[in-house]
């Protein structure tokens, strides 16, 4: 299971962070008479780095290259000295100031390249990821961010790629990549720092997803974290079945898949062409979380119970057309719950669809002119906040009714999107 963290996060690499308060990044700011007060804050991740804005378009703070823990209150960053050492600094998001460093010796870089993928952060932001960036061998160092567990280093034999980190810091879990989309996840047990033996994989699927030595197929879209950690949803696409939902328990060390996402197993060109639409985003209704995996390309979702680990109903919602050939762009943000539970948005490769959670319908369409490639929604539920495919606006809409409210023009392109927790 490749790049699971992504997900709920957003992705950003991990370098030099400087902070800067109070300043104007010269944003344009279009506003309409539906206009509203708001006091919330945007964080905007690119491959340049991170910054955080005020509703207004207003630089709160510029954090530089980091990734930010749930919620962005609190973000990570690496540098590297000129002696070859790193200081992994933790970040206040709110004021971009350094709260606390920890040495570490030798260059460690993110596990990832930025992007769609793993962050190196377990979803409760204590424990962080960092790899070595020489291509001769796997190590890795495991920092606790509290500060209270000193950093530590596991080599690994052979070459693996970064996957995910439990919430108790003792499970590291690892891709081996195989011929073509072929890979096998295995778990390093922090602690000891030995590669365990065997594979993570759903025995019930070999023959499907997977075979008897645990090799499965396929290539990775997105993920999110389940309601208390315990489990990481991917959606994969299998390279002749479709898109299926690869659920990693990172408490037990064990994998199920979810193989009933609406086209799998009859999924044509047009269906793989755009699979990078596939988001999953979490929710909670009635104290009881949600797990929705939906296509606003292909006008497809589907409840799964993240207990259960099952798709417990699908759907289908009207869509344009798709257009032939693959998609223009690839959405980071594709899919958002209100905070309430009840209202489910999803990207297409024009418009936002608004779904209703409680039965799967679609309630209306938003913006169906324009293309969007982030979501983001605030605490009050009221504002939609919809970052722009070329990453130079922002639109700012009512939750509810789609009515435009602002529009905010960035100083520099972003390709993603969230809201600070207040």
């Amino acid at each position: 299971m490749r790049r699971l963290l992504a997900t709920a996060l957003l992705s950003a690499t991990l370098a030099a962070a400087c902070g800067s308060v109070g300043q104007d990044q010269s944003a344009t700011t279009t506003q309409s008479p539906a206009a509203t007060r708001t006091n919330d804050v945007l964080v905007l991740g690119s491959a340049a780095g991170t910054s955080v804005i005020d509703a207004h378009g207003r630089l709160v703070a510029d954090l530089g290259q980091v990734i930010g823990a749930p919620g962005w209150t609190v973000a990570f960053a690496s540098d590297v000295d000129s002696a070859g050492n790193t200081a992994v600094r933790v970040i206040d998001a709110r004021t971009g100031k350094t709260m606390r460093t920890t040495q570490l010796g030798g260059r460690w870089t993110p596990v990832a390249a930025y992007g769609n993928g793993p962050s190196g952060l377990s979803p409760n932001g204590r424990w962080l990821a960092l790899a070595d960036p020489r291509p001769d061998r796997t190590a890795f160092e495991v920092i606790d961010t509290n500060g209270a567990v000193q950093p530590k280093r596991i080599e690994i034999p052979g070459r693996y790629a970064f996957d995910a980190i439990s919430d108790d810091g003792e499970s590291l879990f690892l891709v081996e990549r195989m011929d073509g989309t072929k890979y096998r996840v295995r778990v390093a047990d922090v602690r000891s720092g030995q590669l365990m033996p065997g594979s993570v994989i759903d025995v019930k699927q070999v023959a499907t997803t997977a075979d008897e030595n645990g090799v499965m197929n396929g290539s990775y879209t997105t993920a999110t974290p389940g309601p208390s950690g315990e489990w990481y949803f991917s959606v994969y696409q299998h390279p002749t079945q479709g898109p299926y939902i690869h659920a990693l328990n990172t408490h037990t060390r064990i994998a199920e898949c979810i193989l009933d996402l609406p086209t799998f197993g009859k999924a044509g060109a047009v269906e793989m062409a755009k699979q990078p639409f596939w988001s999953l985003a979490l929710g909670e209704q009635q104290s009881m979380a949600r797990l929705y995996a939906v296509n606003g390309a292909l006008g497809q979702v589907a409840l799964v119970d993240p207990y259960e680990i099952k798709v417990k109903q699908s759907a289908t919602f009207k869509v344009p057309a798709p257009v032939p050939g693959p998609a223009a762009f690839v959405p980071k943000s594709g899919a958002a719950v209100s905070p309430d539970g009840y209202r489910l948005y999803a990207l297409g490769e024009k418009g936002i669809f608004l779904i209703d959670t409680t039965n799967l319908s679609l309630r209306a369409t938003f913006a169906q002119g324009a293309a969007f490639r982030g979501l983001a929604v605030s605490p009050d539920n009221a504002t939609l906040y919809a970052l722009a495919a070329d990453g130079n606006s922002v639109a700012v809409l009512d939750a509810r009714t789609g009515r435009p409210a602002t529009t905010l023009g960035l100083a520099s392109s972003a390709d993603s999107i969230a809201v600070q927790k207040p």
